[in-house]
């Protein structure tokens, strides 16, 4: 799931930013860089895809143009960005399959946001163009020229942003279906656990006497909770040091936490207490009260265990259905048949510019030793 996500959110150019379908496409003109099962893909599409990660590599890790256009990692750079290609089609695939099209509210609010970032990129107010990575002149659109600046048409991002859109309706079914819950009755487990800590508050591990009375201090704690199994809440509440979980529990699938946690888990039947500590080194010794599965943790963002701390507006639902899309989609890109022409083989990091969808030569600053900069 996460490889998946992680590819595609690379060719999104800002989080959130969604935009609508276009309409009757404009014929593209750019050469052929490949076929996938016997379509032809662009070389607008897969530059884009390539100048967009250059930048991102760039700015996020430093990577200047002589290392990105080392002949082994350009070619990485340019698989993997083929690899992209394939995940957008992969899922308008699965959406056809699946019988899934775009929903009214889908579309509505594609239409929306795309308004809404007209707005915010200064098409209308042109308060966008002050920070803007390149000069605006003219009748130039803000919001075109920022995305042209990264490689992209605005055809381009409707599309990538329609077509993940169509996965979100796809995990819609799914959820609707109830494969979902299904999928979350069989592989979740719920529990609340009461952590006694092996480090000190510095995170130095414990050692001698100080070990020895933290394991009698959590082996005194689960005498009390198996004695009286009505406590345990209060007991948490006094004496539980992992401040990260909250008062209803994890709930949690096999990966997500350490191997000794879920087998002991796994082992207990609902509404249960372990018989014995439950112990990982660096972490400390767990008191653990298995609890039902509730339905309503599908859709409660508190109770995803990703979202501990950051903020994230993710679910178990979502979660669940983007790993089920990736695991259909697998399956759709190990059927592809591919082919890439000799125009792929072409594309380098200094001349990648030129297989744009648009005169790139109005975007491009040269000489400017950057990712996209550099490429004469």
């Amino acid at each position: 799931m996460k490889r998946f996500i992680s590819m595609l959110l690379a060719g999104l150019l800002c989080v959130g930013m969604l935009v609508s379908v276009t309409g009757c496409s404009k014929k593209d003109n750019t050469p052929v860089v490949a076929t996938i099962d016997g379509e032809e893909i662009h070389s607008s599409e897969l530059a884009a895809y390539i100048v967009y990660n250059m930048m991102y590599y760039e700015n996020s890790f430093g990577m200047d143009m002589s290392t990105m256009a080392d002949e082994q990692i350009f070619s990485s750079i340019k698989e993997g960005c083929l690899n992209q290609v394939k995940q957008y089609r992969a899922i308008e695939q699965l959406a056809k399959d699946e019988g899934v099209t775009l929903s009214k509210d889908s579309k509505k609010e594609l239409e929306e946001n795309k308004n809404t970032n007209r707005e915010a990129l200064g098409s209308k107010t042109g308060s966008f163009t002050r920070w803007l990575k390149y000069t605006v002149k003219g009748d130039e659109d803000p919001f075109e020229t920022y995305l042209n600046s990264y490689g992209y048409t605005e055809e381009l991002y409707d599309k990538n942003n329609e077509t993940m859109k169509l996965m979100d309706d796809i995990i819609e079914k799914y959820y609707e279906e109830g494969t979902i819950k299904d999928r979350f009755d069989n592989t979740y487990l719920h529990a609340k656990s009461i952590l006694i800590k092996d480090t000190d508050d510095e995170g130095n591990a414990l050692e001698g006497d100080a070990l020895t009375a933290a394991q009698k201090k959590a082996q005194d704690i689960l005498d009390k909770a198996k004695a009286n199994p009505d406590s345990f809440d209060d007991l948490w509440e006094e004496n539980n040091t992992d401040t990260a979980q909250p008062d209803t529990g994890y709930y949690f699938t096999e990966g997500d936490m350490v191997d000794e946690y879920y087998q002991a888990v796994v082992a207990m039947e609902p509404n249960t207490i372990n018989n014995e500590l439950v112990y990982y080194e660096g972490y400390g010794w767990f008191i653990i009260e298995k609890l039902d599965l509730e339905e309503k943790a599908l859709t409660d963002t508190s109770a995803y265990l990703s979202n501990a701390g950051n903020g994230d507006e993710s679910t178990i639902k979502t979660a669940i259905g983007q790993q089920m899309v990736q695991d259909k989609m697998d399956e759709i890109i190990e059927a592809m048949e591919v082919e890439t022409t000799e125009e792929y083989d072409k594309i380098t990091a200094y001349n990648v510019n030129t297989y744009l969808g648009f005169d790139a030569e109005a975007y491009v600053e040269q000489g400017s030793g950057s990712a996209v900069g550099s490429a004469g």
